[in-house]
Formats: structure tokens, sequence, C-alpha cells
């Protein structure tokens, strides 16, 4: 708390009395030196030395840790009085043994105090010679310290700095509890970065921690971190409730959406409005848009890594949360403490009984709704080694006018493994399984019934390392292998009268491999670069068969000649290549930098649809000798700028990307269920270009960003016949092509109970065809179209509002909770998502704009933690 009210009546007596009086019952203490009165909340104030504070050792004049062992643990806990006022000199190593040349290798894990989750992206550096890093997705941190005495210093947003005198003889390791801070005063600091965003080789890579995601406005009620992604510069989408985005003028299955490092096929919940990813079981991500690292492969846009949460070693712990749409229950703690914790996070919606109070009977014979499940274990077996399982589960149902139902589900799991060699040297090995599935079923008509159903499997195995042989170098090297299984459609009657016929697509089966290495090298206390390598192969596997064309005219199933049959297991056809990573930066002044990144990736795995977003239908295809893979090339030049004295952020991001065989499809070509895509897509080149500009204030009660992005995105079909050209074989936009963004999203801490958060997002429209004329064709009218995506939707505006409030802030109390409310789209503009045209006997061909939400929507929810 930061205030106390005290009222007293009665006769005259001094000050200290009061004060004893006021808070016999309260966690205060305090002295009076003078004309200054100190208080405090909960830690008694020392008015002596300890005792043997001028005691003197062998060494110093002051507090002494041996530790004889390479392994030493220091707690900033005020309650250890002794270790604050002495300033103890821990010693990492034996003098007496021999040490290494030059400087050591000194290592540990930071960690929160109260719970024992690490604390990722925490600061470390060392004053004497102003080096550093930042701490890892485990809380893992090593430094190179010269030998003898030195101070590291530890920093995170929200936590107690420390300041950590040591006496350095041998490489060791040395593990951090930090304390929560006490904030006396009604301000927040959104983010503790400021020392890193110039020094960091990070070009086109955000990150954000989901208590800063939880100030900003929430879609129905619920906090999403998809949406939120979508605030910052580069990152799109097609409209309202659309599932998945595009990155820098890419297609959305040109994202590599990972949970724990488990691939994720789907990400969408109930139409695109929620993300599969519950807030409650995350502890923070980091998007890549460019300078990806070479230990990540597989797509060309971007890498979204979601970090999921540890549980609680320490202590049981309870969170609950509630909306109109959805509620949560996310239960954490220790199985064994300071050892094992485990973390249980789990969704559940009840959205029908909006639909049954939309007007229509379409809708209001329509469901729709959702669960998933996160469960987590983590086990800290010893100094050397760590063990982790983490499981997810999500399924979605809905049903359309109560005749055609979805069903689709995520199901997925990663057993963990990390294991310290040396300070120097530490490995991570990673076994995964993800699937994504879905079926539909119709029985409207027994006639026409139907069931379809569709399956992805991935399995996998990654192993790598992390070496740091000196001060000048940081090495990852390591090795990933995955196997692809794909049911890409299989149809069959549903009920016994149904005459629809069975419809099984060829099982795909595929292998691919990377080997990597990179290095993080330090060239001058101006110039740090980083470089890596990663060789890419696939293996398409068989059962397949290949199809043999007449060269003389474009390809279609008329056009075959011959074919050739694989059997199972047998390999296809082989693609793969060397895929260069580098990015450099380059410190002009004590506010200014410069980074520069270029990247080469391939993509094995495409989906193929012919919407602009993800919907539950689409279906991924894997190379085979007909689709070749994706290939994206970016070059990303950056310029970063601090203003008074760190408190504003400023940068300018410009890209270009460049990708072959990328696909589209024939005008007309049926996508689903289709035998025959090889003869149905076309393959062209792509382009993307833009520019980023960020403007970020970090601290004091009103804090947030201003971002404008302007971008393109072009794709060219030119093939060898008139049918294989799109808009006569010229450039033309892509369907996620939007040339202007504005985004500015606002956060005002009022006091420590009240806080409100904007956000405002504009945007062009993106691109459509429209039909132009209508003629009669064998007694059939058809539509003309405009060539490809000559014209767009109107412009998109929105803007959210949110209002948290905080009950009484006791620090001791039975549950912490919390309101939000907060309205969606204020204005209640009515921004189109698609248009669709409808021809009319008497009126012709007209037009009809599809908005989602067309009014502003409240939303309140309720969050309590135990």
């Amino acid at each position: 708390m930061d205030s106390v009210l005290v009222k007293r009546n009665g006769t005259l007596t001094d000050l200290s009395h009061i004060l004893d009086e006021s808070f016999r019952n309260l966690p205060m203490d305090f002295i009076i030196d003078g004309s200054n009165i100190i208080i405090t909340n909960n830690y008694e104030i020392q008015t002596s030395l300890p005792e043997d504070f001028f005691e003197v050792n062998q060494n110093k004049k002051r507090g002494r840790i041996e530790v004889n062992e390479t392994k030493a643990t220091f707690v900033n806990n005020l309650e250890k009085k002794e270790a604050i006022i002495t300033k103890q000199l821990i010693f990492i190593g034996d003098a007496q043994k021999n040490s290494p040349k030059g400087p050591c290798i000194i290592s540990g894990k930071v960690r929160n105090k109260e719970d024992g989750q690490p604390v990722v992206g925490a600061q470390v550096y060392v004053k004497a010679i102003n080096a550093g890093t930042i701490t890892d997705a485990s809380g893992y941190y090593a430094l190179n310290i010269p030998k003898g005495e030195n101070e590291i210093v530890f920093k995170f947003m929200g936590r107690e700095d420390s300041t950590i005198p040591i006496m350095v003889y041998n490489n060791g390791s040395l593990n951090v509890d930090m304390e929560e801070s006490n904030v006396l005063i009604s301000e927040v600091v959104v983010t503790s970065e400021k020392e890193n965003n110039l020094k960091n080789l990070n070009i086109g890579v955000v990150g954000l921690n989901v208590n800063k995601i939880k100030q900003l406005p929430a879609t129905l009620g619920e906090v999403d971190i998809l949406k939120t992604a979508l605030l910052l510069p580069g990152v799109q989408t097609v409209g309202e409730g659309s599932a998945g985005f595009n990155v820098r003028g890419g297609s959305a299955d040109q994202n590599l959406m990972l949970f724990d490092k488990i691939p994720i096929y789907n990400t969408s919940h109930l139409f695109g409005f929620f993300s599969v990813f519950n807030p409650e079981t995350v502890d923070d991500f980091k998007l890549y848009k460019s300078g990806i690292p070479a230990n990540y492969g597989g797509r060309v846009s971007s890498v979204f890594d979601v970090q999921a949460k540890q549980g609680n070693l320490k202590k049981y712990s309870l969170s609950a949360g509630i909306s109109p749409v959805t509620s949560k229950l996310t239960v954490e703690g220790p199985l064994i403490k300071d050892k094992l914790s485990f973390v249980v996070g789990g969704r559940s919606t009840y959205s029908d009984w909006i639909l049954k109070e939309i007007n229509t009977p379409q809708t209001k014979n329509s469901s729709a709704s959702f669960y998933d499940l996160s469960i987590k274990l983590s086990y800290f077996v010893n100094d050397k080694n760590e063990l982790s399982l983490t499981s997810y589960l999500s399924k979605d149902n809905f049903s359309l006018n109560s005749d055609t139902s979805y069903h689709y589900a995520n199901k997925c799991t990663r057993l963990y493994f990390k294991h310290f060699f040396t300070p120097k040297l530490y490995s991570k090995l990673s076994v995964i399984y993800s699937n994504y599935q879905y079926n539909i079923k119709s029985d409207e008509d027994p006639a026409l019934s139907f069931n379809m159903k569709y399956n992805i499997e991935h399995k996998s195995v990654k192993a790598d390392a992390h070496y740091f042989p000196n001060s000048q170098h940081n090495l990852v090297f390591g090795a990933e292998i995955i196997k692809y299984d794909l049911i890409p459609g299989e149809l069959t009657p549903l009920l016994a009268e149904s005459d629809i016929s069975k419809i099984k697509l060829t099982n795909e089966h595929g292998i691919e491999t990377g080997l990597y290495l990179s290095d993080e090298f330090k060239i001058s206390d101006r110039l740090t670069a980083s470089i890596g390598l990663r060789y890419a192969i696939f293996l398409a596997l068989g059962s397949y068969k290949e199809y043999q064309y007449n060269p003389l005219v474009t390809r279609r199933v008329e056009s075959r000649m011959d074919s050739t049959l694989y059997s199972k297991n047998e390999i296809v056809k082989t693609y793969g290549g060397p895929e260069l990573r580098f990015s450099s930066r380059y410190i002009l002044g004590v506010n200014n930098s410069v980074k520069f990144s270029y990247n080469r990736i391939h993509q094995f795995l495409h989906m193929i649809s012919n919407s602009s977003a993800i919907s539950p239908t689409d279906v991924w295809k894997i190379c085979d000798p007909t689709i070749k893979p994706l290939i994206g090339d970016q070059l990303s030049l950056g310029y970063y700028h601090n203003f008074f004295s760190n408190e504003l952020e400023a940068s300018a991001e410009f890209y270009y990307k460049k990708t072959i065989n990328q696909l589209d499809y024939k005008t007309g070509t049926q996508l689903l269920l289709n035998p025959d895509l090889d003869v149905s897509l076309l393959s062209g080149t792509g382009r993307a270009y833009g520019l980023e500009l960020l403007l970020k204030k970090n601290q004091g009660k009103i804090n947030g960003w201003l971002s404008y992005t302007y971008s393109k995105s072009e794709i060219k079909i030119d093939g060898i016949f008139e049918e294989e050209k799109i808009n006569d074989g010229e450039y033309y936009p892509t369907d996620y092509d939007k040339t202007h963004d504005f985004t500015l999203v606002t956060n005002y801490k009022h006091s420590r109970r009240y806080s409100l958060s904007s956000t405002i997002s504009y945007s062009t429209g993106r691109p459509i065809s429209f039909p132009v004329a209508k003629y009669t064709f064998r007694n059939n009218q058809l539509l003309h179209y405009t060539k490809r995506n000559e014209y767009r939707i109107p412009d998109y505006f929105r803007w959210d509002l949110s209002l948290n409030i905080y009950e009484n802030l006791k620090s001791i109390k039975f549950a912490h909770n919390f309101w939000s409310i907060g309205v969606y789209n204020v204005t209640g503009r009515n921004n189109a998502y698609s248009v669709y045209f409808k021809s009319n006997s008497s009126r012709g061909v007209e037009g009809y704009l599809l908005s989602v939400f067309s009014k502003p929507i409240l939303n309140i929810s309720y969050n309590i933690r135990f």
C-alpha cells in the first residue's frame, strides 16, 4: 500500500507515541531522525550495526562467503540484513587451483524469490568492463568476467536491483533470487529494456511480457496474445475475426507458430476471435520478423515463439477469470518444493447464448464452443540437469444453421532436457509431437449427408548446444529432424441412404532435416556481428504417383502422358540447400546505433487456401516433384535512437524480401478434396518491401507506443502459356497487401488501483477483384471480373478502450482480484471484412459489404488470484 490514514483523538502526546499506537496492528516500522520521519512496510529498521561488522578476517575487512566449489547463491533478501549491510564478498572458485588464462566464465540462473520462476530478459552486467548480457527463456546467463574483484549488477522491471561483489578465481556459477520491488509511488514502469535496445543484435525482433499485454483492451473480455501482436509495426491481418496474421508482406502460413517450441498448425478459436494461447499459462513471447537465428527454420516470414509459464516452486496459487463469453482457471505450485513444479490452465466458452440473441433464424440455430488445456511440469534435478514436460490440447465445435458441424483440434506434447557440462557449455534436447485435425459433417439432407476429415502429424527431435569459448564468441550449434504425415482429405457417406461417393486422397509423407551453426562475436567496442549457417534438406516420400505432361500444351489432366509410381517410404524427390543468416550492430554514439540483417529460409510446407486468412478447412501440402519449396531472402536495415535519458525509444527499419516458388491458384479452382492440385496451382515470384517507424515511451504515468508501417506485397505469375499467366504476367497485389498501417497504444496509470488503456488502429483496405460485366454462355449467366486484386475494400479504423480496477492493495490478504471493463470498436465503425456480390434479375449485380463488428461492444471480466 502507498498510504495509511491515521485518526487520533485525545490528550496531546508526542509524535512517537501516536505512531506506536497507530501501527500496533500493522506491519509498519518507523524511525524519527530530526525533522525526518522514515516509515517502512513489513521491514524492520536497524538503528545499529551488527556486532561482527568490524571483525576482520584474513582477506578483507568485510563479510566473506567462501565458495570452494564452483557455485554460489545470493539472495537479495532484506530479511538477511547482514548480507546487505556488510556487502558480503562472494568468492568464485578456489584460489589454490590453477585458473584459466584470460577472463573466467560466470554463469547461473536468475529467478523470482517468491515463486522460483525464471526471470526472462533480466540484465546482467559488470560495471568495471561495461559489458553484459540478458537471461534467456530459462533465466540462464553466461558472462565473461576478468579475474579478481568485480561487481555484478542484476536488473529487471518490478524487481529490486542486485549489486553483488565477487572475487573471481576460476570459472563458476552464481545463482540469484531477485525480490519483488516495493513501489511506493503511484507510477508504473512499462519496460526495462532501455539499456539494451541500442546494444543488442536484435533487428526486427519484438518481445512482450504477459503483464504488459494484460494492460491492453481485450476482445470480448479476453486478453489475446495474437491480437496484441497486430499492434506491432509490420504485423497485419486481413480483417476482424480472421485467424493468423501477415508479417512483412508474407502469407499467414509463412509464420512459424510455436508454443514452448511446439509447432501449432491452427492458432484460432471461435472463428478467429480468440487464439489458442491462454495468457494465464504464458510467460512471454518473441516475434522474429527478420534476423531470424539459424536454429529456426521452415517458415520464410517470421517466428512467433511463445514461452510457456513455469509453475511456482515455492507455494500453491490459483487464479480464475470470467467474462461474458469465456471462463478460465489456472492452478500451479510445487510438487517438491524448489525442485518439481506444475502449472495447469484451462479455458472454456459458453458463447451459444450470444448466437441465440441475434435476430436471424440462421444464427439462432447455430452454435459454437471451444476449450483448451495446458499442462507443464518442470523438474530441477540438480545444478546440472533440468527436465520439463509440456502438453497442450484444444478443441473447437461449431455448427451453422443446425445442419453442418465443424470440429477441429490440436494435440501437442514436448519432452525437454537441459544439461550443463561446464559453465561454458550446455545442451538442450527436445522431443516433440504435434497433431492438427478437423472433420466436417452434414446431415440436413440424408441423401447428401457426408463426413470429411483431415489430419496432419508432426514428430520431431531437436538437439543443440550453447558454447562460450571466451569473451569474444557465443556459439550455438545443433540439428533437428521432422517427420510429416498428412491425410490431405477423406470424404465418406455419413448416413446409409447417402449418395455421396467416397473420396480419399493419397496420404503424404516427408522428412525435413536441418543442421545449423551460428556465432555471435564482438569485433570491437562498437561493432558486434552474428553469422550463422543452416543446411536444410527435405525428402518427399512415397507412396506417390508422379505424372508426366505434354510439354507443348499447358498442364491439364488431359495432357498427362505417362506416370511413375513410388512405393511406400521410397524417396520421391529431394530438395534443400544452405541458408545464410547474418546480423550486425554498430554503435554510432551513446544514444544511437544501426543494425543490418540478411537471412535465407526454405519452406517445405504450403497451406493451400483460396482465402486470405487461415480457416479450419485449410489444408497443408508438402513439397513433391511438382510443388517446389518456397525460398525467401530478406534484407533489413534499422536505425535506433534514444531520447531524454532513454525515456523515449525511436527506430526506423527498412526491409526488402523476395520469394521464389510462391503459389497461387488458377481462377475458379476447387482446392478442397482436389486430387489434381498439381494442375490447379501456379508458381511465381513474390516481393515485399516497406518501412516501419516506431516511437515508444517506456516510463511514467502515460506510456505506450506509436507506429507507422508503409508496405507493399506483390506476386508475379508469368508462365509459358496464356493459361499460366495472371494479370498478363505483371506484378499484382497479394490478398493481404495493405499499404499504410497506423497504430497508437496508450496506457495511463492514474493510481495503483486504476489504469486506462487505449488502442487506435488504421489501415488501408486490402485488395479485391470486382465483377464489371455480365454475359450469357450456353444459357448460363456468367460474370466477368477485373484483373485480380485491382480494387480495394474501404479503409479500416478501430478505437478500443479498457479500464482496469484493482481492489484494495493490501500486500497480505486472502485473494487479489481486479475488474476489467472495455469497449471494442468505440466509434461503432462498420469495417468491411470482405465484399460479395449477388446477381438480381431486375437490378443486375449488387455488391455487399460484410462486417464482423459493426457496433460498439461492451465487455467486462472479473479475475481473481489466491
